[in-house]
């Protein structure tokens, strides 16, 4: 994959917009696997896990909600962070709230604490948000005629990892089982590996921000070409 490097001082041009925004996509298709993977396999037993701890049904459905709420809430912190500094710190921090997430279900399935259970799924709803900002990262720097298709060309790869994710639950508990870990926590441990890993991703590969770069070819006169323009929640027109 070619490294694209814009400087501060270097000059833009829709050629080299094009290359950066084939680069983001890479980048955005890969992180997209990891994190369906992550956000499903907890999915999957989330209800399990906390009406086990709870000792009963009740509370089942207050997990998902929380990941729902925490999802849309944490979405107000992810754009305000990619208003002023870009798309790429945005995308860690929905991934480092939903890596917290994770490691706090995996901690209260170990105390059998549903409250910490419920902060944990909250958090876990910032791979929510990270994969919803996906799509508008995907479309910043794309022409208008492929907007289209290199949005739908994220969700395509979120739903990867989203098929992937309930198959690996069960592989994840016997894993997981040698170390000590409760029964459906090991899915939580699966999903803390793949939020990393798509942080990590993300933090070396998506350079220059396309956020960013999109803002400086709009100043520059180029940006006309792409369409893109920036929201006041960071996000980028469809």
């Amino acid at each position: 994959m070619e490294t694209v490097a814009l400087h501060a001082s270097a000059p833009l041009s829709a050629a080299r917009a094009d290359r950066v925004q084939r680069r983001t996509l890479w980048v955005l298709v890969s992180t997209q696997i990891l994190s369906g993977v992550g956000m499903v396999v907890g999915l999957s037993v989330g209800a399990l896990l906390v009406a086990r701890i709870a000792g009963g049904p009740g509370l089942s459905g207050v997990a998902q909600s929380a990941v729902a709420v925490g999802g849309a809430l944490l979405a107000l912190p992810v754009a305000r962070v990619m208003q002023a500094r870009g798309r790429r710190p945005g995308l860690m921090l929905g991934y480092a709230a939903a890596a917290i997430g994770a490691a706090l279900v995996v901690t209260a399935a170990a105390l059998n604490s549903v409250l910490i259970a419920l902060v944990g799924m909250f958090l876990f709803g910032g791979a929510t948000t990270a994969n919803g900002q996906a799509r508008y990262t995907a479309t910043d720097l794309a022409t208008p005629e492929r907007r289209g298709r290199h949005l739908s060309t994220v969700i395509w790869a979120t739903t990867i990892g989203a098929v992937a994710g309930p198959m690996l639950a069960a592989p994840a508990d016997r894993v997981t089982a040698p170390f000590g870990l409760p029964p459906l926590a090991g899915p939580f441990v699966f999903s803390l590996l793949a939020f990393l890993a798509a942080g990590v991703v993300l933090m070396g590969l998506l350079r220059p921000d396309p956020l960013l770069t999109a803002r400086r070819l709009s100043a520059s006169g180029v940006g006309a070409r792409s369409g893109a323009a920036a929201t006041p929640e960071g996000g980028a027109e469809p």
